[in-house]
């Protein structure tokens, strides 16, 4: 329509798609059907920490709007958000002390994400330019049990950092889709409110009931394995004190039997000796002895001529 009826085109005028009609903001057109906001001055703010429509912070936000998939960056973990629902700017929350808060972006996630439980599967996300989030703020979402997602424009996501005052829509178109990539393949982010869902503190309880009753069960057996222990300890240290008691008794009975050995090796000794003495004097009687049969033999000898002489004398005579 630009370019066939330039003139019909330049008298339309442009709105976002705001669904209150007092957020609504005139924009411009640029290529390829992508528009942006008409003027960068700050319009009425959601709230006291809110950046207004700032060009960086109003691109960012109508960015992360148009996409199905957030890759997070949260510590030091990349976690994919796929929404069911993401608006910008369009939810009003009223809290019990009287504070309303127009979140930057609102939105329902699936179940297949690990916040799902413990966030009730909805988050709220804030971009900040030059004001973060104040502490009521964070305070008020995290006692309703909403999260938030800060996300901090940084140079790579400033759509001014890509405007070229030389080709000014069609720098915007590219920062545009540079932008678009980055918050697809992965966004820091910080998280300011991090609350706990009823579902997911049930679910905690009872995890934890199943935990204490594990451990209770797992201590019931550690303790009655120690008691057995205990009780095979007992066992063991009654036959040890029999074992040492049978064997001090042998101690005594062997202290005895030396006792009475060394009084009868004392006796036998004695009695050796004496044998000794015996046999000394049975030796030397023995010697004495020997000695006069020699004597004998000698004077047997010697006399044993004469005898013979004798004889022959009487047989001599006797023959006459």
């Amino acid at each position: 329509m630009r370019r066939l009826y330039p003139a019909e085109f330049r008298s339309l005028t442009f709105f976002s798609t705001h669904s209150r009609l007092e957020k609504r903001r005139e924009m411009v057109a640029v290529k390829n059907g992508y528009f942006r906001y008409k003027s960068v001055d700050a319009l009425a703010t959601r709230s006291s920490d809110s950046d207004g429509e700032s060009l960086p912070h109003g691109y960012l936000i109508a960015i992360l709007s148009q996409l199905q998939t957030i890759n997070f960056k949260i510590d030091d973990e990349v976690v994919p958000f796929t929404f069911t629902r993401l608006v910008a700017e369009e939810t009003r929350l009223r809290f019990g002390n009287g504070n309303v808060y127009v979140p930057d972006l609102y939105g329902e996630f699936t179940s297949d994400n690990p916040f799902y439980k413990k966030w009730g599967g909805k988050l709220a996300i804030e971009v900040c330019y030059s004001n973060p989030c104040s502490l009521q703020k964070v305070v008020d979402f995290r006692d309703h049990g909403i999260p938030i997602i800060e996300i901090k424009i940084a140079k790579s996501t400033n759509i001014e950092t890509y405007i070229d005052k030389h080709d000014i829509e069609g720098s915007i178109e590219r920062g545009y889709r540079k932008i678009s990539d980055i918050a697809s393949s992965q966004l820091f982010c910080k998280v300011l409110s991090d609350p706990v869902s009823v579902e997911f503190y049930q679910d905690y309880v009872r995890q934890a009931e199943k935990y204490r009753a594990e451990q209770a069960e797992k201590t019931r057996k550690e303790m009655l394995a120690i008691f057995r222990k205990y009780r095979e300890t007992e066992c063991l240290a009654a036959d040890l004190s029999k074992q040492r008691d049978s064997i001090a008794e042998a101690k005594g009975l062997l202290a005895k039997d030396k006792v009475a050995l060394m009084a009868s090796n004392d006796d036998l000794t004695q009695i050796v000796e004496q044998l000794k003495i015996e046999l000394a004097k049975y030796k030397t009687a023995y010697v004495s002895r020997g000695n006069e049969i020699e004597s004998l033999k000698g004077d047997l000898e010697n006399a044993k001529p004469g005898f013979w002489t004798k004889v022959w004398r009487a047989i001599s005579s006797a023959k006459a």
